[in-house]
């Protein structure tokens, strides 16, 4: 198992840090295929993952200027609250009562990605402005959704930033990691004080999964805003079509 979890991390390590999406909603369908654990075991250890992968990606994407600071602080600190709700709530629910709001989050996602947006250009240190209750009020959301399946949200923060909040793609992607970081936080904290984790499945997965996951970074910034949101798509598609064959089809 542990084998199969440090080859896990390390793909989900550099789609983390390519897609700006935690690792979370990449990790989660490969440990419960290929790992053997249930989806609830998953979570306890995906949302330390998260942790660490957010602040490889904040690193590395304030060095190219794509980070815009004050929107993720607001969404992070509502999702803050959310994060450590969802989290400690998680320990109430069912395997297949989280296997369906993971499958609900991720078509969201995938609609929010397929509308269509003009991408904005930004010049120099210049960001786009935004409404502080709106981007306070989709924090909030996420941090629920995020502590309750072990993820940062970025899976979902990614695409409400590009179509709700209309800011650029690589710097959604690079904003993103400041709001997992402090939603996974404190989902952490939440899922601590509602169950065990597992330090060795944790330790695991994190060798795996940080030193590719700033590989994937240097990737996404050197590719176009239109093949990133392709692949996140396709992604999350292929998720999609993973958790509805667990739903319907498993056992």
């Amino acid at each position: 198992m542990h084998l199969s979890v440090l080859l896990i991390g390390i793909v989900g390590g550099v789609l983390s840090g390519m897609l700006g999406v935690g690792g979370a909603v990449i990790l989660l369908p490969l440990l419960t295929t290929f790992a053997g654990l249930s989806l609830k075991e998953a979570s306890n250890i995906t949302v330390v993952q998260v942790v660490a992968s957010s602040l490889i990606g904040w690193w590395s994407f304030r060095r190219g200027k794509l980070v815009h600071t004050q929107l993720a602080l607001w969404m992070g600190g509502a999702g803050a609250f959310g994060g450590f709700a969802g989290g400690y709530s998680s320990a109430f629910f069912t395997n297949r009562d989280l296997e369906w709001v993971f499958l609900a989050v991720v078509l969201a996602a995938l609609i929010l990605l397929f509308l269509p947006v003009r991408e904005l250009t930004i010049a120099g240190d210049e960001m786009p402005s935004f409404s502080r209750p709106y981007a306070a009020g989709l924090g909030l959301f996420v941090g629920i959704l995020a502590g309750m399946l072990g993820a940062g949200g970025g899976f979902l923060i990614v695409p409400l930033m590009i179509a709700a909040l209309r800011v650029p793609t690589k710097v959604a992607i690079g904003s993103s990691a400041i709001v997992k970081l402090i939603s996974s936080l404190f989902a952490y904290g939440g899922k601590v004080m509602g169950m065990y984790i597992d330090p060795v499945l944790v330790l695991t997965l994190l060798v795996g999964a940080i030193p590719f996951t700033y590989l994937g970074t240097r990737i996404a910034r050197r590719v176009s805003p239109r093949t990133l949101r392709t692949v996140l798509s396709s992604m999350l598609f292929l998720i999609a079509l993973r958790t509805i064959q667990t739903l319907f089809f498993a056992g």
